[in-house]
Order: structure tokens, then C-alpha cells, then sequence
């Protein structure tokens, strides 16, 4: 399987250099044909979770199957700092919503699994309701913690049997990705990690004025809003992405042992 889009190394990471447009019509297009791909969201986090998860830092590295797009303000700033010029920005909640505009218009079904109870619920009923037309094929709320096999297995039929094309899964980092990873050739279609989209869209939390978003602070509001549970997020992802950016440059990182 070749890549979806050019690449650039950034933080010792290949970020695929894709506006949020190309990346909406990708996830499509794989949908269509039923590729099977893990398309994940690439941010200053990131760099604090390769650490902590050997599993993630090899599917970071797994250019064939998995799409890094660029997700925070930090790593398109990287981008330009290291020469590579505008790559674009895939924010989670925008690319959900481009993403489900574009299936409803190609009749692409969709699948939606994760939030706490009810979440996924309200979040179909909102998609539909902005983007007539859509199907959402079907949605399922995650166990809380850690899944177990039998977990694992229901929730992978139930996307299986629903007959959706693509995945949409809004789970914390690094857990979505690597369910993602194991599990997307039985599943035979795209899964798109997008986390905590799912809670923006659906209502659930308010998301940064347009201007933040805008500014690239719609980290702040986020740090603002949860500060006991964002700031070792933030703060320290970014210290420890800066170096890698420092350390890296144009160069990937080396292979988790």
C-alpha cells in the first residue's frame, strides 16, 4: 500500500503534508475502495506518548498502513521552522465534520465508536442533522478502562455487521491508536482516530472561539478549560516535542527497541 501523501519529518515523525480538505477526500476515497488504513492525529502530545508507548512509536513509523496528518498549531509552526512551508492542519473535530460532509454527499456510510454513554448517539443525530443525507451506519460507546477480549470482539462485529465504510473513532491517545492498528485488516476499512472530537461535536464540550483556533491557541483553551487534567499534556508534551524538533530535525527517529 503506498502513502496517501507526501511526507516531511517533523519531531522524528513522517506528517503527511495534507490541507484538511485532501485529508477529508482521502478518508473517503479509502472508504470507498476499502482500504485498510489508520489515519492518526499528529501533535505536540504525540511526542510524549512515543515515549511512554513502544506500540505507538512502530505504528507512527508504519508509513504503508498509517497517515500521520498534522493535527496541532505546534507542528505546522515545526514545519516551517525546518523549511518544509505550510504543510496544512487537520484539527480532529474539523476533520470529522469535512469528513462526514463529504460521505454524505458520496453516500459513504459511517461508523461511529467511542465517548462516554450517549455520546455517539447525540453526535449522530448532530452529524445527520448538518450534513443531510448522511448514514450513520451505526454507533457504539466503549467500556471505561482497559477492554477485554470479549470487549474487543463485540465491538469489531458490531462495526463489521453494521455495513459502514469508514470508522470513526473518538478514544484517548494513545488507546485508539493502537486498537486501531490491531485491528484495522480485520475490520477491512479506514479507521480515523480523532479522540476527544467526538465530545466537541457532539455538544458535549465547547470548543475554542474561532479567533483561537484561528491563532493556533486552541491549545489554551483547552489547558483553560481542564487545567488538572490538561496540563502535563501541554506542558510537558510540549517541552518534550521541542526537543524532539531540536534534536530531529529532518531526520526520523530511531525504532522503538
Amino acid at each position: 500500500m503506498t502513502s496517501v501523501f507526501p511526507e516531511v519529518l517533523v519531531a522524528g515523525a513522517a506528517v503527511a503534508r495534507a490541507a484538511l480538505d485532501e485529508a477529508a477526500k482521502a478518508v473517503i476515497e479509502d472508504g470507498t475502495l476499502r482500504q485498510r488504513r489508520v489515519y492518526v492525529l499528529f501533535n505536540a502530545h504525540s511526542a510524549k506518548l512515543r515515549r511512554e508507548s513502544a506500540e505507538y512509536a512502530r505504528l507512527l513509523a508504519d508509513t504503508d498502513r498509517v497517515v500521520c496528518l498534522p493535527d496541532g498549531a505546534s507542528v505546522t509552526y515545526a514545519a516551517r521552522l525546518l523549511g518544509y512551508g505550510d504543510i496544512g492542519r487537520c484539527p480532529g473535530p474539523d476533520l470529522l465534520e469535512a469528513g462526514c460532509a463529504l460521505a454524505a454527499q458520496r453516500g459513504v456510510p459511517v461508523f461511529l465508536l467511542g465517548g462516554a454513554e450517549g455520546v455517539a448517539e447525540t453526535l449522530a443525530e448532530t452529524l445527520a442533522a448538518r450534513h443531510r443525507g448522511l448514514v450513520v451506519a451505526g454507533t457504539a460507546t466503549p467500556p471505561f478502562g482497559e477492554w477485554s477480549r470479549e470487549d474487543n470482539r463485540r465491538l469489531v462485529e458490531a462495526v463489521r455487521s453494521s455495513g459502514a465504510r469508514i470508522l470513526w473513532l473518538g478514544v484517548s491517545a494513545p488507546k485508539q491508536e493502537i486498537w486501531a492498528y490491531r485491528h484495522v485488516d480485520e475490520l477491512g476499512i479506514p479507521i480515523v482516530c480523532v479522540g476527544a472530537a467526538f465530545d466537541f461535536n457532539s455538544g458535549r464540550k465547547p470548543r475554542a472561539p474561532m479567533w483561537m483556533r484561528k491563532a493556533g491557541l486552541e491549545w489554551v483553551h483547552r489547558l483553560l478549560s481542564e487545567p488538572r487534567r490538561m496540563w502535563k499534556r501541554y506542558l510537558v508534551g510540549n517541552a518534550l516535542f521541542v526537543w524532539d524538533v531540536l534534536r530531529y530535525r529532518r531526520k526520523p527517529a530511531p525504532s522503538p527497541r
